[in-house]
């Protein structure tokens, strides 16, 4: 997989820094659970990562994997979401910033789009109570209507089903 559309040295500094100015000890650990966050050009949980660690090769604790997804979120690296109840999914901030989700109930396909007119509409909320706005996270739950025949809902259970064997 590849880091597209990503400065993995820019992130690395930003993430030193990050521990240094916390007093966070500096592990090779940690960097490496960044590099493989990098190169997953999509939405991923904590154990997806731990997964494709390992599957890379990688020698690495769950734990790690998780405390260091924690400090790569409060260090702006990673955004944490959770969609519909479900258990935390990160993305990297860097490869698409400011963007929102609309997220179907019925079979889960999600589509990220970028709205300007909401960019405008949080600057203007911001004013309206003295405040600056710095960042905003939308999810907008919506039905596809389409039932069994929704071909996300398939490629979806397909997934599932070859994912299992």
């Amino acid at each position: 997989m590849k880091q597209r559309d990503v400065n993995i040295e820019k992130l690395r500094e930003q993430f030193r820094e990050f521990l240094r100015t916390k007093m966070y000890r500096n592990t090779q650990e940690r960097f490496r659970v960044l590099e493989r966050a990098a190169e997953l050009d999509r939405h991923f949980t904590a154990d997806e990562l731990y997964v494709h660690m390992n599957t890379c090769g990688d020698k690495i604790s769950r734990a790690t994997v998780y405390s260091t997804l924690d400090l790569l979120t409060r260090c702006n690296i990673l955004v944490k979401h959770r969609f519909q109840g479900d258990s935390a999914t990160y993305e990297l901030a860097a490869r698409k910033p400011n963007h929102d989700h609309l997220i179907c109930r019925d079979c889960g396909h999600m589509i990220e789009f970028q709205e300007g007119a909401l960019l405008t509409l949080q600057d203007e909320i911001a004013r309206r109570y003295g405040m600056r706005a710095v960042s905003h996270s939308l999810q907008i739950f919506a039905s596809c209507g389409q039932g069994d025949n929704c071909r996300y809902r398939r490629e979806h259970e397909l997934s599932t089903t070859t994912s299992e064997q």
